[in-house]
């Protein structure tokens, strides 16, 4: 190999082994050799000029990006050329880091101290591997499934040396494209006498994928069995229990495979999802705050993983057995709040994120948790009039805490507009798990609403007011502050008061009642004037009695 003619980048913070590995490369024959002591300075340079080789350390310092995040956030902005490799060094040989390390798929991993003849003998295989797979990973720059499919395909049948390598690629490639059955083909080509981990792991992750339970179990089990510190295999395991209704079995599993490695934050959204099946909120907000950890420095709207991470404190507070814990949590959630105001990271790359807006709808959980459903839809009103203006479309950082007070205050088919916004993204699993749960619970109550609005709609065109208001009444129960049904009810109120010679103190009363819910709230237009009618025949009534 020759390093004269290539470009290499070196990120490490500590300067004394900097220069070292500097030395090292010059020593090997590198003339172009740039170091840099932070990720987030060599990312910025990635932004203007490409490399041949790049050498990052792991652990680059307090709060600043470390080589996990440098990895992904190289990769998401494809700041590297298709034949770039990267190689991922520390001195930390600890099991969750290496794990964590290989799970970012680096072209290697290297552990300190090593040598020249170590380091060199690393990089010449991978550059040779990188050139032989250069075909499958320009076309995946590209964007091109097709052409990376059919160049994989191609190599698979000509190529002895890189076999694995190149089946690995190629199930992941059929996976995006859910071409489960040929991924099969490719992983059951392999010689069974001889199992290899991953390829064992991932036969497992394409049962799984196909709805072959049993067969996924046992694969991974299998693999287990030969080395227990597989993480990926304890997730396909956990995931079987999951669908076999065994999700107490499920969390256990799910919690060796983050003991064995904890930096994967799709482990941790298997795990979420298996704790909301065992209502273990705590477990959730464990998982929201690994997520946000792990997500935190690296570019994307992570506004919307650290929303997730606040809801999920409210979420234990919403559940907790009694005031005290309630309100620890609540007041947890508020600092936690707070602190994000002053996070670095979550205002650089959240440019369209308003804490203000956030606080109102943040604010509007509170009350209603508290109980003050009508001032939660006070408050929420005023943040959804605040989004409205601002945005074009409804962001994704605001969605689930809106949801969770309309289903609350009764403004269920509101909330449903609003979750058919929600995007399925990877990035959004946290929020599509926790609006299905929100659906799923709202799901009774919603029926019950709208049967007893339904009926109060009858009784009240066949000229039934009573019986329209006992109905209106009902389903005020269900939807506590809903806006149409209060109309509802306050014409009823006001047809009955039209036709009653003297007023009765409880309709005026409950008129008032009405009013107080309805007013302050930002109305729809048919809404806002139906109110306006009704407080004006309201005012002539009350000018009659008087």
């Amino acid at each position: 190999m020759n390093y004269a003619d290539k470009r290499v980048l070196i990120i490490e913070d500590q300067r004394p082994f900097l220069l070292v590995l500097r030395g090292l490369m010059h020593s090997m024959g590198a003339t172009e050799v740039v170091t840099k002591s932070s990720a987030e300075q060599a990312l910025s340079l990635c932004k203007k000029r490409k490399f041949d080789i790049v050498i990052c350390d792991l652990h680059l310092g307090s709060d600043k990006k470390n080589g996990f995040e440098f990895i992904e956030e190289l990769k998401m902005r494809r700041l590297a050329k298709p034949d770039c490799i990267v190689m991922l060094i520390s001195a930390d040989s600890t099991r969750p880091y290496v794990l964590g390390s290989l799970e970012r798929t680096p072209d290697d991993y290297l552990i300190k101290p090593f040598s020249q003849n170590q380091l060199s003998t690393r990089l010449e295989r991978c550059w040779h591997k990188r050139q032989v797979l250069l075909p499958i990973y320009q076309a995946l720059d590209n964007a091109d499934l097709t052409e990376a499919q059919k160049e994989a395909e191609k190599l698979l049948k000509t190529n002895k040396s890189y076999r694995g390598s190149i089946a690995r690629l190629l199930v992941e490639i059929y996976w995006r494209e859910k071409r489960f059955e040929q991924a099969l083909s490719v992983l059951s080509d392999f010689d069974e006498d001889r199992p290899v981990p991953w390829l064992q792991t991932a036969l497992a992750r394409n049962w799984l994928k196909l709805g072959q339970i049993d067969k996924a179990r046992k694969t991974a089990c299998a693999v287990v069995q030969q080395s227990k510190f597989n993480a990926e295999a304890y997730d396909v395991i956990a995931e079987c229990q999951l669908h076999n209704n065994e999700p107490e079995a499920a969390a256990e599993t799910i919690k060796q495979a983050i003991k064995i490695s904890p930096y994967s934050t799709d482990r941790h959204h298997i795990a979420s999802e298996i704790a909301r099946e065992n209502a273990d909120y705590v477990m959730i907000s464990e998982c929201a705050l690994a997520i946000w950890k792990l997500s935190r420095k690296v570019t994307r709207n992570n506004a919307n993983v650290w929303c997730n991470y606040i809801g999920s404190i409210l979420e234990v507070a919403e559940h907790a057995d009694d005031k005290r814990t309630r309100n620890k949590y609540q007041h947890e959630a508020s600092l936690a709040v707070q602190r994000g105001k002053s996070d670095d990271y979550l205002s650089r790359y959240n440019d369209d994120f308003d804490f203000t807006i956030y606080e109102a709808l943040f604010n509007a959980r509170l009350h209603s948790l508290d109980g003050k459903l009508i001032e939660a839809k006070r408050v929420l009103s005023g943040g959804q009039q605040a989004i409205e203006e601002k945005y074009d479309h409804y962001p994704q950082s605001y969605i689930p805490d809106s949801i969770k007070v309309l289903y609350a205050v009764g403004e269920y088919d509101e909330a449903e507009a609003l979750a058919a916004l929600a995007s399925d993204d990877q990035m959004n699993r946290f929020t599509d798990s926790t609006l299905k749960s929100e659906q799923t619970k709202a799901l009774e109550k919603r029926q019950l609403y709208a049967r007893h609005n339904k009926e109060g709609i009858d009784h009240y065109q066949a000229g039934d007011y009573t019986a329209a208001r006992r109905s209106f009444t009902s389903a005020l129960q269900f939807a506590p502050v809903n806006t149409g049904v209060a109309l509802n009810l306050l014409q009823c109120v006001v047809k009955l008061m039209h036709a009653q010679t003297k007023q009765e103190p409880g309709l005026q009363n409950e008129s008032r009642r009405l009013l107080t819910m309805l007013e302050g709230q930002s109305l729809k237009q048919q809404y806002a004037q139906k109110l306006s009618d009704l407080k004006e025949e309201l005012s002539g009534l009350t000018s009659k009695a008087a």
